[in-house]
C-alpha cells in the first residue's frame, strides 16, 4: 500500500506542477489565473484538469487506507 501511495503522490505532484506552467505569467503569481473559473474564457476543466482531480481523490483515499493498514 505504501508503494501505491507513493506512486499516486508522485503522479499528483507531476500533474500539479505541469498545470502550474499555465499560470506562469505575472497575473498568475497573484492568483488571477482564471482559466478554469466561472468567468474565465473556458468553461469547466480540461482533460488534464479532470485527471488531476481524479488523482487528488485517489490520493485522499489511499492516505486513509495507508493510515488504516499501518495502524493495524
Amino acid at each position: 500500500m505504501l508503494i501505491v501511495h507513493g506512486i499516486i503522490s508522485v503522479i499528483l505532484i507531476y500533474l500539479s506542477l505541469k498545470q502550474m506552467g499555465k499560470f506562469a505569467e505575472l497575473g498568475g503569481a497573484f492568483g488571477s489565473g482564471s482559466m478554469n473559473t466561472i468567468f474565465g474564457r473556458e468553461k469547466g476543466l480540461d482533460t488534464e484538469g479532470k485527471i488531476t482531480v481524479l488523482f487528488g481523490i485517489l490520493f485522499f483515499v489511499s492516505s486513509i487506507l495507508t493510515a488504516f493498514f499501518i495502524s493495524r
